[in-house]
């Protein structure tokens, strides 16, 4: 997968850390009445045998939405389905404090699943354009992240507190495993297999400076290349 993919996916994980706890519960999409045995009304309380509120259906809350919201016995929202204004489905499960500890949204063909509070630690399970992506994240700082590519490559990257790469385990389409350091977002050093070598590349301000390898048939090598890109010497 480009690095230009991760950051969109990046990009799309990054709105995903901005919801909050809950704040309103919200359903646009009514159901016209069908029939002469419908019943209409604008509002819905279930309440339980000593009268306590238990679950609401409106037609209109406070912003002039639908809404399903169920509370537990102390009268503490704890979970709501529903249709935002843009057509997006979704629903949120809360604690006993009222903590969004679980929450899920399709946006067109995009699916999300946000495990835990997204102002705090917390996992997230996406699918971006038939890409699935779980990463974790501190807030809204992803941390870790492991995806798999359209063509089935699988990459796990890790972030640092600066949101940028710190390292990388990637497979590629052929199959090639690759471990990447990186400084300032910048590949420093990398361990792969390369047809059948194993090879650890140390680069420097721009390019390669060391290379050290072991090739299919156990023959070592060690190169070294100077600023200019220019091999200056080989062992053995």
């Amino acid at each position: 997968m480009t690095y230009e993919k991760t950051l969109m996916m990046g990009g799309v994980l990054m709105m995903s850390f901005c919801g909050g706890a809950l704040t309103n519960f919200l359903l646009d999409a009514g159901v016209e009445a069908q029939g002469p045995q419908a019943v209409t009304t604008s509002q819905v309380n279930l309440v339980d045998a000593n009268g306590v509120l238990r679950a609401a259906l409106s037609a209109q809350d406070e912003r002039g939405l639908p809404s399903l919201t169920f509370y537990d016995p102390t009268g503490q929202g704890r979970g709501v389905f529903g249709v935002e204004e843009t057509g997006t489905p979704f629903f949120r499960l809360l604690n006993p404090a009222g903590d969004e500890r679980l929450s899920a949204r399709v946006n067109q063909d995009d699916a999300l699943l946000i495990v835990g509070d997204d102002r705090r630690t917390h996992g997230v399970l996406a699918s971006t354009s038939d890409v699935p992506v779980l990463s974790f994240a501190d807030g809204r700082r992803s941390r870790a992240q492991l995806q798999i590519g359209e063509s089935g490559s699988p990459s796990l990257i890790f972030f640092g507190a600066d949101g940028q790469r710190s390292a990388a385990v990637t497979v590629d389409d052929s199959d090639t495993p690759t471990l990447t350091f990186y400084e300032n977002n910048r590949p420093r050093i990398t361990l792969g297999i390369v047809q059948e070598a194993a090879v650890l590349n140390m680069t420097g301000p721009a390019q390669s400076r060391l290379v050290i390898g072991v090739a299919g048939n156990g023959r070592p090598s060690v190169t070294f290349v100077n600023d200019a890109g220019e091999v200056v010497e080989e062992l053995p």
